[in-house]
């Protein structure tokens, strides 16, 4: 019964984001991003989004492996990413997932393909970010793209920590993506919106 009710809400986001897909404007308001692979930063209350922003990025660069929570949520996230083309790496939050990144940066080296992370994610606190990405885009030797998205239409979730935020059909979507270059692991991401 708790497998059903997860696959119902899986179809149920999926279809909203073929909704979306069909019914939404985007406007890149800046592009700087290179060919080749690079790590890509948004925040995580773009996290719904972003999945068809990363799957528009991936036509113009290589294909994006988004890191994603281990926990019961990613299972959800996971199929959202995968339905737009993408691949989810699982990894536990906080010292528990410190093993699955060494894997994730030995990978990385090996690897053609972007990583995507949620800046702030994956509990917050909201627009401060962690190490993380700044991190593995030094580690990798790649450049850091922070990316923003406003929205002329949408629903914002304030009850949860990140303001999640849930656009609206036929809006308008403007996104911006700032390739910063080879970055330290100091974070720095000035917030644009």
């Amino acid at each position: 019964m708790k497998q059903a009710g997860r696959n119902i809400l899986v179809l149920l986001f999926t279809g909203y984001l073929k909704l979306l897909e069909k019914t939404v404007t985007i406007q890149w308001a800046e592009i700087s991003i290179c060919r080749g692979r690079q790590i890509f930063g948004f925040w995580h209350e773009d996290s719904f989004f972003m999945n068809l922003v990363l799957k528009e990025l991936s036509k113009q660069t290589n294909p994006v492996d988004v890191i994603v929570t281990a926990d019961e949520r990613g299972n959800y996230i996971q199929k959202l990413i995968e339905h737009c083309g993408g691949h989810a790496i699982r990894v536990s939050d906080g010292f528990a997932g410190f093993g699955a990144l060494k894997t994730v940066l030995q990978n990385a080296y090996e690897s053609t393909r972007c990583m995507a992370v949620a800046l702030d994610g994956p509990l917050g606190p909201r627009h401060e970010p962690k190490k993380l990405a700044f991190y593995l885009a030094k580690q990798v030797q790649e450049d850091f793209v922070g990316i923003t998205v406003s929205y002329s239409s949408k629903l914002r979730l304030t009850r949860r920590w990140d303001k999640y935020v849930i656009p609206l059909p036929f809006s308008t979507i403007t996104v911006a993506a700032h390739n910063y270059g080879e970055v330290d692991k100091t974070p720095f991401v000035p917030y644009i919106m």
